[in-house]
């Protein structure tokens, strides 16, 4: 990859790692977040949304004001009052005359039963398979599921509308986040539709505008032409009907982007167990890269492979003065990769085998040293009251095993 060599800038204030003490609290003046600061790049402007209502409000403004057509990619949509204020959205937009389309995954329902207020806004019937998996989920986190669904008139216009596509009766092994406006705006990230996400947890969305751009994601979902890291916006993708099965192109490209890496990695991410990422990290630290690893310090789901990773990489690496673990005392559902303040990956796509190889997922890549820096500083102000590991963690492993096992025996015909 050809790249000027980066300026070094701190991720936090006071520039290098603070000392490791046990439970240390990270420094109060972190950089405030640039929200809807634009990044103009190949023609197109780049925004970091954010996280939490600010993030969402953004997305229910554009949903609203479609003229055209809307097209959602959703994961997890919860029959909550985030769900239900994105139905009012899409059925007001529908109702002006735009065309909606919802690409809604069957799978995520299984989540929806067993997190939040455990209702879901399209799958009303829970059919024996999920609901057995919606109840192992709930006996393994003590978190039981709800197996009788409120109905929702909300949702039932929204299903009968005329000018409304939902295409939610299979699982469509979709967990990309995405709102396509007009074919003008594009926002995508890790944010799902629910409360949670809204209010309670740490996501990054961002926005990019340009026909051409949102052309060329299509281009890249139907596989008509490769990941090009000479562009100033790309998308880094992987789709089950483009990519031959066993195959993840997505997967070599963000290990190179991790490997190609010069001065720094700031890395926020939910959810890890691929010992190739884990590895290229390691690597990264061990040639002197200056690495930042911000997750939660207890997940929802997955909380003990989590803790795992991290501490192999303290393991695999020594845990040298270059690598800074900070664990979050509230969820960190983001993913993103930013690389020598200057190479963004920021979308759906988790460090783990179901997000490379299974899963659809769908990242922006952009070469812009003012939006990664603009990442950062989101990155940075999710980390008040955060604490830097300095010991190996602890992690429960039988549980570690058993999330192995549900990791599994989600990917058996996907991988």
């Amino acid at each position: 990859m050809q790249r000027r060599t980066p300026r070094r800038r701190p991720l936090f204030a006071g520039g290098r790692r603070a000392q490791r003490v046990k439970h240390q609290m990270l420094p109060v003046g972190l950089p405030a977040p640039l929200g809807h600061a634009s990044n103009p790049v190949d023609g197109a402007t780049l925004r970091v949304l954010g996280s939490g209502d600010p993030a969402f409000q953004r997305i229910l403004e554009r949903v609203k004001s479609a003229e055209r057509s809307v097209e959602i990619r959703a994961f997890l949509w919860r029959d909550d009052e985030a769900g239900n204020q994105m139905g009012e959205a899409v059925l007001a937009a529908a109702d002006r005359g735009a065309k909606v389309t919802i690409h809604k995954d069957k799978i995520a329902a299984v989540y929806e039963y067993t997190g939040g207020n455990k209702q879901s806004f399209f799958h009303k019937r829970v059919d024996p398979i999920r609901g057995f998996q919606a109840w192992f989920l709930g006996a393994v986190y003590r978190a039981p599921g709800s197996f009788k669904q409120r109905p929702n008139a909300l949702s039932e216009r929204i299903l009968e509308h005329p000018n409304i596509d939902v295409q939610h009766h299979r699982k469509r092994f979709d967990h990309s986040k995405v709102y396509i406006i007009d074919d003008r705006y594009l926002i995508l990230g890790s944010m799902g539709v629910g409360d949670n996400h809204r209010h309670d947890w740490y996501d990054v969305m961002v926005e990019i505008d340009g026909a051409d751009h949102i052309e060329r994601l299509r281009e890249r979902m139907a596989g008509h032409d490769e990941f090009d890291p000479s562009r100033g916006v790309d998308f880094l993708v992987h789709s089950r009907e483009a990519h031959r099965k066993n195959t993840c192109p997505m997967m070599s490209h963000r290990l190179a982007l991790i490997d190609s890496a010069q001065v720094s990695l700031t890395v926020e991410m939910a959810y890890m167990n691929d010992r190739r990422f884990t590895a290229a990290l390691a690597r990264a630290v061990q040639r002197g890269i200056d690495v930042k690893l911000v997750t939660a310090d207890q997940a929802d789901v997955l909380a003990n492979i989590n803790r795992y990773t991290c501490d192999a990489l303290m393991r695999l690496t020594g845990a040298p003065d270059n690598l800074t673990i900070v664990l979050l005392p509230r969820m960190v559902h983001s993913k993103v990769v930013v690389i020598d303040h200057r190479f963004s990956d920021v979308g759906s796509a988790n460090f783990t085998s179901l997000s490379h190889g299974v899963y659809d997922e769908i990242n922006l890549y952009a070469d812009s040293e003012s939006f990664a820096l603009s990442l950062e500083a989101e990155i940075a102000s999710h980390c008040a009251g955060a604490r830097i590991a300095d010991q190996r963690l602890t992690y429960r492993k039988m549980y570690s095993g058993l999330e192995r096992a549900i990791i599994a025996y989600q990917s058996r015909r996907g991988g």
